[in-house]
């Protein structure tokens, strides 16, 4: 949103987003400080029905967007109740982590059936997504598109410019000769943090002098600090929290790990691929989908190998260059990640909704994050 303010001044667009877990998030004065208005609107009360069609009928509204994977049924259903002329489902996840019971599947089963009778435009951020979402055979459903995750290179630091490496060791109080090893990733069971210090336990035996920097709010899982002190790598685990300057911290690193589980399109992978930063990552659809556009920069292993492959793959990649950085960056404009062609692309799809008049656009979603930075938000 912020990049469409700030490109296309001219639009009468009016952005309105719904949290449907019904609790303030940390981005919502983000969104108002945008000019957005943020409606806190529990999906699982009594009421919710009434209420958001309520909000519908009075914000007349020319989209809806929702990002809330398989219940996208039940919005785009009653969006088409309230005459909302362009509903748009928007997969962003190859699973939703949820256990497949019979009764799971049956509701997912009748989910499908609604978005498929309420929704005009369904999307994925990867092909992998569309694919395992919504259907094996999704290209020939017309109303299908990929819309790659955009990545707004405009805040990233200069590759040539070493100052945030050293800023970062400063900051730290690490070592020069420390191998810094980044992870960047939200407090959830995808992104499979007990697995990663299980590797980084391991790689400790053949690279002492590496360090891992947790981006994210991890902190608060007693949990996952207890792994730590299990594996005895207090000393080499830094918790560095939720972060406005993640393209520097990743710049400042030597590789990216991301052992994820089940992904949509990382934004995490594609924004360390963006300043050089090579990936080891795990062999799962999204990220051998990102492999096909960058060659040679992101290495996968299955998940099903041991901590001890995933510790020799780590050690067997060379640590990035101001050269391979460049040409890094050079393949990544050249490929289809740039904010800009997301932007773009959305925009032609908001605008047909009703070309002939001022456009008002509701987002949806449940954790209290803008879309623009994985807020699966209303």
């Amino acid at each position: 949103m912020r990049y469409l303010r700030t490109h296309h001044p001219e639009l009468p667009l009016e952005t309105h987003f719904c949290c449907l877990s019904g609790l303030p998030g940390t981005l919502d004065e983000v969104a108002r400080g945008l000019g957005c208005q943020v409606h806190l609107l529990p999906l699982r009360s009594p009421g919710f029905i009434a209420r958001f069609l309520k909000l519908l009928r009075d914000g007349r509204y020319d989209v809806v967007h929702s990002h809330v994977h398989h219940p996208s049924g039940l919005i785009t259903l009653l969006a088409k109740t309230a005459g909302v002329p362009c509903r748009v489902v928007h997969f962003r996840s190859i699973d939703d982590g949820r256990p497949p019971g019979f009764a799971r599947r049956m509701l997912v089963r009748l989910w499908k059936h609604l978005i498929d009778r309420s929704a005009t435009h369904i999307l994925g951020v990867s092909r992998c997504a569309l694919q395992a979402s919504w259907c094996p055979d999704w290209t020939g459903d017309n109303r299908c598109q990929v819309i790659y995750n955009g990545i707004d290179l405009g805040r990233f630091p200069d590759l040539m410019d070493r100052v945030a490496r050293e800023r970062l060791f400063e900051q730290l109080q690490l070592p020069s000769d420390m191998r810094v090893l980044v992870h960047v990733g939200r407090d959830t069971p995808a992104k499979n943090h007990k697995r990663l210090l299980s590797i980084f336990s391991e790689l400790k035996k053949s690279l002492p002098q590496a360090v891992l920097l947790l981006v994210g709010d991890l902190a608060q899982n007693s949990s996952l600090l207890g792994e730590v002190r299990q594996h005895g790598v207090e000393g080499s685990v830094r918790f560095l929290g939720r972060r406005d300057d993640v393209p520097f911290i990743l710049a400042a690193a030597d590789l990216m790990v991301f052992p994820s589980l089940w992904e949509g399109m990382p934004g995490a992978v594609l924004e360390s691929l963006a300043v050089g930063t090579p990936v080891v990552a795990s062999d799962i659809l999204p990220h051998r989908e990102i492999a096909e556009q960058f060659p040679g920069c992101i290495w996968l292993v299955p998940l099903e190998e041991s901590d001890k492959t995933w510790a020799e793959r780590i050690t067997q990649v060379p640590q990035p260059t101001p050269a391979t950085r460049l040409a890094a960056r050079s393949a990544f404009l050249a490929g289809p990640f740039s904010l800009q062609r997301a932007a773009e692309q959305l925009l032609n799809i908001w605008c047909s909704a009703r070309a002939d008049k001022n456009l008002f656009h509701v987002e949806l979603g449940s954790h209290g994050k803008t879309t623009a930075e994985q807020r699966r938000a209303a």
